[in-house]
């Protein structure tokens, strides 16, 4: 039950016939019910406020008293404590829904400081949502101009990607895409929109793609005052201007980790030079450089250098694959079947299995999609069991990356040529049996006559 001295002030509000008299007397139930009294308990302040919105909100009042009643409350609002400000800004949602269309500005203010709320708390998909009911498709051009709108539509992106919600955080990116056109000069926002990017691109597992976009944010130069809007995993808010450099070395180390869970393939190749060639990543901490160099050297990588290399990774990195395995296993397995092919002419799947740390088939089915898929060079002798590596010139980092696609296309082209030379000869072969089938049926015809 909210205090009279508010149920006072609310019958005055409704007792009063001129609308510019209404709108003060609201005013000061709103001063009153915010201010509550000395030592007043927070449940009072929230029945206070309720009982003044669902008056506010009375069919009976004009829809124009209503508004300049609620923008006042909305500005009001962070003058209450936290957890009372939390509870009133859910409160003023649940009664204004059904309204909201009427009061997009007030009901945006409100989401706002309630998602800022919840972001404080960790509470990372309820600030998204909050933050998503606000109508970025409002014609309100005075209130929702596109530079809102696109921010808005970032920090939602960031927020649902602090809490793995990939998906929906594209939705917001490609919305933001569309808003980045005019504003292609701020420099502020495309860091902010290639940040979340590269963030949902590193969760598809699109590991080039991210690791060649985080290494572009990385060499980005912000100025104080534009650093810490969007930074490595969970980063949301604002920082403190120191926090640029902080900013290109996560983006940095989360270039070098998605290079690392790369397939590896000539294109992974020139990125995994460039990446080595940057003095900045031997400064990383970690010793995340020395897995690099050895990614690069193409050496093979050992069990405990896997282990000290996992820890740096984020719960998608770890996912399950459909064969069971994760990214990083698949990762591995794929680099250190390509760091045997420069060691070795040729192996057997049982040795190849026993040096992967797998069973022999998968072995095989590994190195026979890599080298179908042109990203390593070699032969499968199934009958004997063996695999006839090829050897490319090396010039570090994986060869020659021209070298190998062309060999990949012509390889794929001997391939087809005798795929079609295969079916001549199947076919052939079939027709043959046909004919003989019909003799024999026309001899069996001939003598049962």
């Amino acid at each position: 039950m909210a205090r009279e001295a508010v149920l006072a002030l609310l019958r005055e509000a409704h007792e009063t016939s001129d609308q510019k008299g209404k709108v003060e007397a609201y005013l000061k139930a709103i001063d009153a019910a915010i201010a509550g009294d000395p030592g007043a308990a927070e449940d009072a302040v929230v029945e206070d406020c309720t009982e003044v919105i669902k008056q506010v909100l009375s069919p009976d009042v004009s829809q124009w008293v209503s508004r300049d009643a609620l923008q006042h409350f909305s500005a009001a609002l962070p003058k209450l404590p936290g957890p009372a400000r939390q509870r009133v800004a859910e409160r003023t949602l649940d009664l204004v829904q059904p309204r909201a269309v009427n009061f997009e500005e007030q009901v945006a203010l409100v989401r706002e400081q309630l998602s800022a709320l919840l972001e404080a708390q960790g509470e990372w998909l309820r600030a998204a949502q909050t933050l998503a009911g606000i109508n970025l498709d409002s014609n309100n051009a005075r209130v929702f101009d596109d530079r809102y709108k696109l921010e808005k539509a970032l920090k939602i992106s960031d927020l649902y990607l602090a809490c793995d919600q990939s998906p929906k955080a594209e939705s917001f990116v490609n919305r933001a895409a569309y808003l980045l056109n005019s504003h292609k000069e701020d420099p502020e926002l495309q860091y902010r929109y290639k940040s979340c990017y590269a963030r949902i691109l590193d969760a598809k597992c699109k590991f080039l793609e991210a690791a060649l976009r985080y290494y572009e944010i990385s060499n980005l130069r912000r100025t104080p005052g534009q650093a810490g809007a969007t930074g490595g995993e969970g980063a949301t808010g604002s920082a403190p201007a120191s926090a640029g450099q902080d900013e290109a070395e996560a983006m940095l180390l989360n270039a070098i980790i998605c290079i690392i869970l790369a397939r590896p393939g000539p294109q992974r190749s020139r990125v995994l030079a460039t990446l080595h060639k940057d003095e900045r990543c031997i400064k990383l901490a970690g010793g995340v450089y020395t897995i690099l160099q050895k990614v690069y050297m193409e050496r093979i990588l050992q069990p405990s250098e896997v282990q000290a290399f996992a820890t740096l990774l984020k719960p998608h990195h770890r996912a399950p694959l459909e064969d069971g395995t994760t990214v990083l296993e698949q990762a591995v397995i794929e680099h250190n079947l390509q760091s045997a092919s420069r060691l070795y002419k040729n192996i057997s799947f049982d040795e190849l299995g026993r040096m992967l740390g797998i069973d022999p088939l998968r072995a095989e089915k590994t190195a026979a999609s890599m080298i179908g898929e042109g990203r390593m060079e070699g032969t499968i002798d199934q009958v004997d069991r063996f695999i006839y590596f090829s050897h490319l010139k090396s010039g570090g980092g994986g060869g020659d990356a021209k070298a190998g696609e062309a060999k990949a296309q012509d390889r794929l082209a001997s391939a087809d040529g005798d795929v079609a030379a295969w079916d001549v000869q199947i076919r052939n072969l079939c027709q043959g049996v046909n004919a003989i089938l019909d003799t024999i049926n026309a001899r069996r015809e001939a003598a049962a006559t």
